[in-house]
């Protein structure tokens, strides 16, 4: 096991570690309940301080839209039931990080999260009893105290026994380095340091082996180092496509096409130059509770 927190620590590079064979499923959660009913982020609310409202019409076509995307590539979709009163529960990278049996050496593994604010916490026992059903172990943070929000802030890198590690306003250090030590995986551990940028999967895209797509301000100066030593492919998205656009927030499921909220016209044409097929989706409805593509569906397996 080896944390990194500085490229003074990266003594090898990504041929050096492990293969492990990429995650070809997703889980979705039903937007029956979906909503902005409070606000836990910079995105939810207007210039006036006022609650974004949603067309929750509009918001499941826009759902199913992506669904469909990512079925027609191929990636096995399951759905789970939404839970109501839990409007969030729609961006369900967040309450789990599920572990691959290539990582755990037997049965996958799903670690519970600790989500930042308590208005989503029921959201963590609903996805863990889905994920049990489909075979995952269940497991928890030895303490209670220590903040981790799952696949918002733990991005497992494609084909390779690497975990990317979110530090911020959502996961703490901590949960990462017992994570870490338990399942003996090199794990590097990115500070974020711009509110807007909230989650790891606001500012990172894992999109191959040897490449991303990233927002580097968004990162701390050390982190931008360390996503420079291992990744040598680094596609960037302009500061109004991050910020505003939710660019970084994109999906790869299969190595060869990027899905990508509509109308980040730079970030698509750098995604094309580097030979990435890319696919528009329109998440609009979604981008008001602070979430686009990647939030929205929880990339496992295999099993």
């Amino acid at each position: 096991m080896t944390i990194l927190r500085t490229p003074a620590d990266v003594a090898f590079t990504l041929q050096d570690l492990p293969r492990i064979p990429r995650a070809d499923q997703v889980l979705m959660v039903d937007p029956a309940d979906y909503d902005v009913l409070f606000a836990i982020n910079p995105h939810m609310q207007d210039a006036e301080g006022n609650l974004l409202k949603v067309d929750r019409k509009e918001a499941r076509r826009q759902w199913w839209c992506l669904r469909e995307a990512i079925e027609s590539l191929g990636i096995h979709v399951e759905v789970a039931p939404p839970l109501e009163g839990f409007p969030d529960i729609v961006f369900c990278a967040n309450q789990v990080l599920p572990v691959s049996s290539a990582i755990t050496g037997r049965a996958p593994m799903a670690i519970a999260s600790h989500m930042a604010s308590d208005l989503r916490a029921a959201e963590v026992p609903h996805i863990m009893s889905f994920l049990r059903e489909l075979g995952y172990q269940p497991s928890a943070l030895k303490s209670r105290d220590i903040k981790m929000e799952g696949m918002g802030d733990g991005l497992w890198h494609p084909g390779r026994r690497l975990l990317w590690a979110g530090v911020g306003p959502r996961s703490d250090d901590a949960a990462w380095v017992e994570i870490a030590k338990r399942l003996d995986v090199t794990t590097a551990l990115l500070p974020l340091v711009d509110p807007d940028f909230y989650h790891l999967d606001t500012a990172l895209a894992m999109l191959a082996e040897d490449t991303c797509l990233w927002y580097p301000p968004a990162l701390s100066k050390d982190a931008q180092e360390l996503v420079e030593a291992l990744i040598p492919n680094r596609i960037e998205a302009p500061e109004i496509e991050s910020r505003r656009g939710f660019a970084c927030n994109a999906f790869c499921p299969d190595g060869e096409t990027v899905l990508i909220q509509q109308g980040n016209a730079i970030t698509k044409d750098r995604l094309e130059t580097a030979g990435f097929r890319v696919r528009e989706l329109n998440t609009s409805e979604f981008m008001k509770s602070g979430g686009s593509v990647f939030c929205m569906k929880l990339q496992h397996g295999p099993d």
